[in-house]
């Protein structure tokens, strides 16, 4: 009973959705790469499917993948991989076939990684477009999680390349894998050879940009474009952030992921000194070595404190903000505050019971630079004999 409630308010419905989710809170900029590579590739070899897609939830917040969606979906990826495993019993493919299509493309069969290419060859066959598999460009990973006896799937090339991958970890492990960055485009590679995850085919690409580890399939994921039929909800600039860390931690491509960190950097920082946490939003502020967000974000906590009558905190910002008015305003506000203390001070004797707080107000107007307010609370205290 207590187990059936616990997991009512869970927002996990798999216990793997939460160790991936674990995983990503730890990520930072500063990590070990190395780690968080091997990391990840143990996770992809885990279960692919449920790693993206909470993947997909956390850094794109897609309306629709609400618990039950996503345990359906689950579900539905059980019965596929089911029926995958049929058709791959059922349907033995010819070497010799595969052998001659790849003596056209001019590419050596890989003699020593035989089963490996023909049970790609099979996964192929399978999701080639047609009765199970259609390219949509742009679509969410989602859209490719259904029972494929019943639906069709559907997908862009970081998608369907993630299924083919998935698919391959049933039976050998993900790191034989990588991808090769083509303009506006991506695609399988395995041990020199190009898989075409789109159309079904084996490819020989000479005009490409990288070839990358597998776990930079998910760097591809994150940084591609949102589907625009899908409803997507506001998201914490925070999590923008551990989007753009999780990015820059494992992409090679570090001036696109270098820059998205520090637009990420930046909007999360002007989001924090918008709702007045001034030392979070400066923290964000250093790691772009910007002098002009950090010295704003001084004066800006500087002003709201000394609003707030906070003056100790007000003059620590405007230290920092190097401002010598902000400064004396810190000092004068504060002035302004003793002074409403003795203003209706009336005798002599009861005056002399707030010595204390009149060398705090000189001292205040000293550094203040107010010379008439120095003058004034100097002649009360020699009247007071000190």
């Amino acid at each position: 009973m207590l187990k059936a409630l616990l997991q009512l308010f869970s927002k996990y419905v798999h216990p793997f959705e939460k160790k991936a989710d674990k995983f990503f809170r730890k990520v930072k900029s500063g990590s070990s790469r190395s780690r968080a590579h091997k990391k990840l590739e143990k996770l992809m070899q885990e279960n692919l499917v449920i790693l993206n897609l909470w993947m997909e939830k956390k850094y794109k917040n897609y309306v629709y993948l609400k618990k039950r969606v996503r345990r359906r979906m689950y579900e539905d990826v059980e019965l596929m991989k089911k029926d995958f495993l049929d058709y791959e019993a059922m349907h033995k493919l010819n070497r010799s076939a595969v052998f001659e299509h790849f003596k056209k493309l001019g590419i050596e069969f890989p003699i020593h990684s035989e089963n490996q290419i023909m049970y790609l060859a099979t996964i192929m066959s399978y999701l080639r477009p047609g009765p199970r598999y259609a390219y949509q460009e742009s679509a969410n990973f989602g859209k490719l999680l259904k029972n494929p006896l019943k639906e069709k799937l559907i997908g862009d090339c970081n998608q369907i390349v993630t299924l083919y991958s998935f698919l391959y970890t049933l039976k050998y492990p993900i790191g034989d894998l990588q991808i090769k960055i083509l303009p506006k485009h991506v695609c399988l590679h395995f041990r020199g050879i190009d898989i075409e995850a789109t159309n079904g085919s084996f490819k020989k690409y000479t005009d490409y940009d990288d070839i990358l580890p597998i776990t930079e399939l998910l760097t591809t994921n994150l940084l591609d474009v949102l589907d625009a039929e899908v409803q997507t909800a506001q998201i914490d600039p925070r999590t923008i952030v551990k989007r753009a860390q999780l990015a820059y931690l494992i992409s090679s491509k570090r001036e696109l992921v270098d820059r998205n960190l520090d637009i990420a950097y930046r909007n999360l920082g002007i989001r924090l000194m918008a709702e007045n946490q001034f030392n979070s939003a400066i923290f964000y502020f250093e790691k772009l070595r910007d002098q002009k967000l950090i010295q704003n974000a001084y004066h800006n906590a500087a002003v709201y404190y000394i609003k707030r009558k906070n003056f100790s905190k007000a003059r620590y910002f405007a230290k920092h903000s190097r401002n010598d008015d902000l400064m004396r305003a810190c000092y004068m506000g504060e002035y302004s505050e003793l002074s409403k203390k003795v203003r209706n001070i009336k005798n002599l004797e009861k005056a002399k019971s707030y010595k204390a707080t009149y060398r705090k107000m000189l001292n205040l107007a000293r550094k203040g630079g107010d010379d008439q307010a120095e003058a004034s609370v100097r002649k009360i205290l020699k009247q007071l004999g000190s």
